[in-house]
């Protein structure tokens, strides 16, 4: 008896250890954070650039000002700001950004908006750009929907979109109109519950997909560790999903008749990502993501002073075959851009288009790149 509980005492020890040591390497505590720029770049002042969508006309649209509207004793919350639209012109990008007009409806709460990830769904038969956008508010969680309209630099609200399954919406991904894939970062509601799921890494969130047309929604992808950005090869036929907590990229293949997603491959990417922009020539992932997620913690729910560095990556799939029982048994992860925090803190989301780079941050600036070289710096290679 006395050695079974030494025995089972041993191993709980073992257990808590192994435990503790995993999930420093997770919070990122060992890693140090190198400074590193593809070329010549510049900050724009703004007041947070959560994610960015590139447009047809190229056109940026960006969310600013996202804030928490669930404070607690247990965490002490980002401060009250204005939500915005923000538009950036890659043509003249001397001019850096400006406001969107929100145009107000019925229904539409200007002040209680709270813009997250976004999405945008071109309609090719007349030409109008509806722009997707999660929002946060004190009475739940909602998908705002936008018709962009370009001459007068302004955004028609056009309706709001709920259900009990979009629960806590990250990101968001539209595959046609009104059908969408969103991201659940968590899967409990209270901000408590939510602490004891991020810090025991439970396996609990989910990805849902929305058909307005059929009015339904379903989950389609679940046990998942804060999945995070989301987005779609070209063609629509795979979806990405940044399983966050875990480092990973999953590649799920796309069934065009029900949209639910069936799971082929995990990539590891040695870093806590964020959003994803889809390369439209070519399908490269771009992936914005943070160097020590412990100090992304504390900048965004204790200080939003509290230095926090940024990391950007671009991951190329190679070409498809179906070696080694893989879908893309070929790619390469390259290190773009790299810094501690002292440029830029809390990369969010990357987008390139044309040997430029914009960079946005959770709450705050936004960074603009010459992007000289594509292959800075080569992290990962299997072949």
């Amino acid at each position: 008896m006395r050695w079974l509980l030494i025995s089972v005492t041993v191993l709980a020890v073992a257990y808590v250890a192994h435990f503790c040591f995993c999930s420093l390497l997770l919070l990122g505590v060992f890693e140090k954070v190198y400074n590193q720029s593809p070329g010549l770049c510049r900050i724009i002042d703004v007041n947070g650039s959560e994610d960015i969508v590139l447009l047809p006309n190229e056109h940026a649209l960006i969310s600013s000002g996202l804030r928490d509207v669930k404070p607690s004793d247990i965490v002490q919350f980002v401060p009250p700001r204005d939500g915005k639209i923000l538009l950036f012109d890659f043509n003249k990008p001397e001019k850096n950004v400006t406001e969107l007009h929100l145009l107000p409806s019925e229904g539409f709460d200007l002040k209680a908006f709270n813009p997250h990830g976004l999405s945008y769904w071109h309609d090719q038969n007349t030409g109008q750009i509806f722009l997707y956008v999660v929002t946060h508010l004190v009475d739940g969680e909602a998908v705002e929907v936008f018709e962009y309209l370009s001459d007068e630099s302004a955004l028609k609200h056009v309706k709001q979109i709920r259900h009990q399954l979009i629960n806590a919406p990250n990101d968001v991904e539209a595959v046609g109109h009104d059908m969408f894939y969103v991201t659940n970062d968590h899967y409990f509601d209270s901000a408590m519950m939510r602490l004891v799921e991020s810090y025991l890494q439970l396996q609990k969130a989910t990805v849902v997909f929305h058909d307005g047309v059929r009015n339904e929604t379903q989950l389609v992808a679940r046990d998942l560790k804060f999945p995070n950005g989301v987005s779609t090869s070209p063609d629509h036929r795979y979806v990405y999903v940044v399983v966050g907590t875990a480092m990973e990229l999953n590649i799920y293949e796309r069934n065009e008749n029900d949209n639910t997603l069936q799971l082929i491959q995990v990539i590891n990417l040695a870093s806590h990502c964020d959003n994803i922009f889809t390369q439209p020539d070519g399908g490269d992932l771009w992936l914005a993501c943070h160097p020590r997620i412990i100090d992304m913690a504390w900048h965004i729910h204790r200080d939003t002073n509290h230095q926090t560095g940024s990391r950007v990556l671009r991951l190329r799939l190679g070409n498809e075959n179906f070696g080694k029982g893989l879908r893309f048994p070929d790619f390469e992860i390259i290190q773009i851009y790299s810094n501690d925090g002292s440029e830029l803190q809390g990369s969010s989301v990357a987008v390139f288009h044309r040997g430029n780079m914009l960079v946005g941050t959770a709450l705050h600036r936004l960074l603009y790149c010459e992007v000289k070289s594509l292959d800075a710096w080569h992290m990962t290679h299997l072949v």
